[in-house]
């Protein structure tokens, strides 16, 4: 049977970038499906609809920005106003795709993909389920991933929505000057919202740079890597059952989209029939060390189940050699792990980082088979199996 990192190797070179909601995205499902149905799994696809790209919603929250910002330099009262609601409108939208609460991208066109799903029966009477999950679609690049920036994205992240929070702060105070009669009440405002107009228009610069000149990324790591040790463990289990475990594989669709909305459609339409399972998000496991994300997104952070940390943190004590260390996803950022997270399943996600809190050539160019390491996608893959087994003192899969 092939190793997860052969398996990597299969999929880089037959499939390359997978944008989400396109017909690679889709082949790479065909191919998966195929595999596992050939191996005697319960294989089914769950459709859903999702936007193709974070960029149309970024760039309509940085343009409701920047046109409060142009507006609070008008002397009309109604100007101010209007600026107050772009601001009030912008600040919504921001903070729905930084904490996953509010689905933004509803206002947005969709288009079809599809989670796939297969199921491993435990070799005898079930006394635990266990969903892991992996997302196939990968990311344009974008300069905010540039290496020599990267470190800072949660930072900067974090101060953009303070600046943006003023900014709207002090846009509903622009627009109550009338009533107040004060001068000091119209410049500190404008000032404020000039700052937080110019980081808007900044980034609307940045995504279109990112649309027009920056292309997909390969996506070797990001997530070929969660995908390759997915298929590779369903399809050891298709012939070699864990005896009480039963073991869901989900292929998410579109986690690159500004919301993972794969994750979300599968929450929503089988989160009830799984209320007990251990959720375990695989993504960017194929270079670094190990490392369960305990949180991720922003305003306010979503946090992994207390009981999932445990389990973890007890593994780390336990095996020492697969290195195991807590860490965070970046402020801004998120996982598949999301949905589940905010709604209090037994949920963790699991990726490798060689640097606290950035995982190796995330969203960017680099990020290709060339600068997988197959030596620490497999020490991942032995993460996974003794987690399955739930004896983390095991060495493989029983």
């Amino acid at each position: 049977m092939p190793t997860a990192y052969q398996n990597l190797t299969t999929l880089i070179q037959a499939f390359g970038a997978r944008p989400a909601t396109t017909e690679s995205e889709a082949r790479l499902r065909a191919y998966l499906q195929r595999r596992l149905q050939e191996r005697g799994l319960t294989v089914f696809e769950q459709p859903f609809r999702s936007i193709p790209s974070l960029t149309p919603a970024w760039f309509t929250v940085s343009l409701l920005f920047v046109i409060s910002a142009v507006l609070a330099w008008t002397s009309a009262p109604l100007a101010w106003g209007a600026a107050a609601l772009c601001s009030l409108a912008g600040m919504a939208m921001f903070w729905g795709l930084a904490s996953g609460r509010w689905d933004v991208m509803r206002l947005f066109p969709q288009r079809a993909s599809a989670n796939l799903i297969a199921v491993a029966k435990a070799q005898h009477e079930a006394r635990r389920r266990v969903v892991l999950m992996a997302h196939i679609d990968s990311q344009r690049a974008a300069l905010m991933w540039h290496p020599k920036h990267v470190r800072a994205f949660g930072r900067n992240f974090q101060l953009q929505a303070g600046l943006l929070m003023a900014h709207t702060l002090l846009a509903v105070l622009l627009a109550l000057v009338p009533l107040m009669g004060q001068a000091w009440t119209i410049w500190l405002p404008r000032i404020v919202m000039t700052l937080g107009g110019l980081v808007a228009l900044y980034g609307m610069g940045m995504l279109l740079h990112r649309e027009l000149f920056l292309p997909w990324v390969q996506g070797a790591n990001d997530n070929g890597s969660g995908t390759a040790a997915l298929l590779t463990l369903m399809e050891h289990l298709a012939e070699n059952p864990v005896p009480d475990v039963e073991v869901w594989g989900v292929f998410t669709g579109c986690e690159e989209v500004g919301r993972p909305n794969g994750a979300f459609a599968f929450e929503r339409e089988y989160g009830y029939s799984l209320r007990d399972a251990e959720f375990l998000i695989i993504d960017h496991i194929g270079l670094g060390e190990p490392r369960y994300l305990i949180a991720e997104a922003m305003l306010p952070r979503a946090r992994a189940h207390p009981e999932m940390i445990r389990q973890f943190e007890c593994s780390a004590r336990e095996r020492p050699d697969l290195r195991l260390q807590p860490s965070a996803v970046p402020h801004g950022a998120y996982t598949d792990a999301l949905p589940f997270y905010l709604k209090g399943y037994k949920a963790i996600a699991l990726w490798c980082e060689q640097e606290p809190g950035v995982p190796p050539n995330w969203h960017w160019i680099t990020d290709t088979l060339e600068h997988v390491s197959e030596g620490d996608l497999e020490r991942a893959v032995e993460v996974i199996e003794a987690f399955l087994c739930g004896n983390f003192s095991a060495r493989g899969m029983v």
